[in-house]
């Protein structure tokens, strides 16, 4: 199950997605965020590796299910993995080209 993130919303404000900068929306699965369709207002500016940057700040891996050919340019260059799965479970089990990023594990001394 997903729980979809609209730009602007309090959750989507601790990732700096809001609709000034972006078009789509994101969803929460577990421990990912999930981007299936998401499309920058301004191109090129940094603001793509900016969200990720936030998203993996707290604590979350990132999914990025079926990219375009510039975003899986992007996921390449940002170290993602790519993966294939349906892009929602049991309600749409197509299978997908999916790029992962884990969520960084912290090492307790």
């Amino acid at each position: 199950m997903f729980d979809h993130i609209y730009p602007d919303t309090i959750e989507a404000l601790e990732f700096g997605f809001t609709s000034d900068l972006f078009e789509g929306i994101l969803w929460r699965q577990g421990g990912y965020i999930v981007i299936a369709s998401i499309k920058s207002v301004l191109p090129r500016q940094g603001n793509l590796s900016q969200l990720f940057r936030n998203i993996r700040e707290k604590g979350l891996g990132i999914k990025v299910t079926n990219p375009s050919p510039i975003m899986t340019m992007i996921c390449q260059k940002k170290g993602f993995v790519l993966t294939h799965g349906p892009v929602e479970p049991g309600i749409c089990d197509d299978i997908v080209d999916i790029y992962v990023k884990k969520m960084e594990s912290k090492t307790v001394e």
